[in-house]
């Protein structure tokens, strides 16, 4: 893994160019918001994840990647 920790990688990922328009990026918000919302997801941390897929500063399967890495317990 290119990177040490979740927060090295989201910062870095956020540096890049966005790889969606600004309509495709409002459409990912509203689904996002409406998902948050039904799922009463408030969590700073798990918003600007997201924050990640809407921008299209990572496409879906680096998003998932990402995810895992943060999320799996380190042995």
């Amino acid at each position: 893994m290119p990177y040490p920790n979740a927060e090295t990688w989201r910062y870095a990922a956020m540096q890049r160019k966005s790889n969606v328009s600004p309509e495709e990026a409002q459409v990912r918000r509203k689904i996002a918001c409406s998902h948050n919302r039904h799922n009463n997801i408030h969590d700073p941390d798990v918003l600007a994840d997201q924050e990640l897929y809407i921008l299209g500063k990572m496409d879906l399967r680096e998003y998932e990647a990402y995810l895992l890495f943060k999320h799996t317990p380190k042995a």
